[in-house]
């Protein structure tokens, strides 16, 4: 019988180890780095390329093979990963030597003239005497570390993965219009990363429903659709509604009968769904997709529009109201469970609400009214 192929149980840092020659020069100090602080050692990128990261220049005149020459640990004992970990816990002094063989002042790439490389070849073979190998090193040492730093100023993902910390998302989050402690509902950083990936919608006027629509169904993951123009009863102040012998009761300019008003531009509704019993209990009002819904509508500016959710279930969520004293199993009427018609069919498959405006430090309840 054939075996299964597995994979070699190898870590990529014993991997960097024992076959340095495979990896590039940055992607073997990023591995090195990371390491260093997902292990739990007190390194930043700073200290990590200063204190424990000793580039040594390369003393072959040979064609380079690859971009790295040489990987070691000082003492030499450490022959694993885990030995090489331990140590450095145990004694700080310890040092992880890499030999670039592109970039120094010395090899066949060199910054100096070769006969240097030559001199300091013979040397160290002949005699032992490296102490001139070692003094170059010192000049070298900032020359590579400030390489690796510059490779890394520009390119986004860098100083995410080194640092931990995302240097862009506050540029763009102003693009947006959208300082971070001004965020709504609290700056917490799935708002940002919203607000810094759709930082063009967010900051286009005038808003466009598909634009909304696409900015909800991308972060949400469920099918988010904006309905405008939503016809509502709006109702006129007393001070403002038509009276005889008033200044406003003119006959088309103004006048209107009665106390309220039936208007399509302040309401727009959102359609969210078919979506199944555990999206549904996200969107329900106090669920935690309502509240980060109002929160994530706010971003876009528009404090004259009333929002009213529509949430449409599929037939899994439509379950007839029972009577039950089981904890846990209560349902709440045109929320989770529906009244049923002479037909056996349930009377409705949605439920809405409308969106309660927040602004930046409300964080409280984001539902109010059922609609029907």
């Amino acid at each position: 019988m054939q075996a299964k192929k597995r994979l070699p149980d190898v870590s990529v840092i014993q991997g960097l180890m024992d076959e340095p020659q495979r990896f590039h020069f940055v992607q073997a100090v990023r591995i090195l780095v990371r390491w260093l602080r997902q292990a739990g050692l007190s390194y930043d990128d700073e200290q990590a390329l200063s204190q424990v990261l000793r580039f040594q220049n390369s003393l072959s005149l040979s064609f380079p093979a690859s971009q790295i020459e040489a990987l070691g640990p000082q003492p030499a004992t450490c022959e694993t990963d885990i030995e090489l970990l331990r140590a450095m816990r145990e004694a700080p002094g310890t040092k992880i030597f890499l030999t670039p063989a592109f970039l120094g002042l010395l090899g066949v790439n060199a910054g100096l003239p070769l006969h240097h490389t030559e001199r300091m070849s013979a040397a160290q073979r002949w005699d032992g005497d490296d102490s001139a190998h070692a003094f170059i090193d010192l000049f070298s040492q900032r020359m590579v570390a400030m390489f690796f730093q510059a490779w890394g100023k520009y390119r986004l993902e860098h100083r995410l993965d080194m640092g931990g910390e995302d240097g862009q998302l506050a540029l763009l989050t102003a693009l947006a219009g959208i300082r971070r402690d001004a965020l709504p509902g609290g700056a917490d950083d799935a708002a940002c990363d919203m607000a810094g990936f759709h930082a063009a919608l967010l900051r286009t006027r005038p808003v466009a429903a598909s634009s909304v629509s696409r900015v909800l169904t991308h972060h949400f993951g469920v099918q988010v659709e904006l309905e405008p123009f939503v016809e509502v009863w709006d109702v006129i102040p007393k001070n403002k509604r038509s009276k005889l012998g008033g200044r406003v009761a003119r006959l088309g300019f103004g006048a209107a009968l009665g106390g309220r008003l039936r208007r399509k531009d302040l309401r727009v509704r959102l359609n969210i769904g078919p979506i199944d019993k555990a999206d549904a209990e996200r969107f329900l009002p106090r669920g935690s997709a309502a509240v980060g819904l109002a929160q994530r509508l706010a971003m876009f500016g528009l404090p004259n529009l009333q929002f009213e959710v529509r949430i449409l279930f599929k037939p899994s969520c439509l379950q007839r109201l029972i009577l039950t004293s089981k904890p846990g199993a209560g349902r709440r009427l045109n929320w989770d469970a529906f009244l049923l018609r002479q037909d056996g069919k349930v009377s409705r498959d949605t439920a809405g609400y409308l969106l309660r405006s927040m602004d930046a430090g409300s964080c409280g309840d984001s539902a109010r009214g059922p609609v029907h």
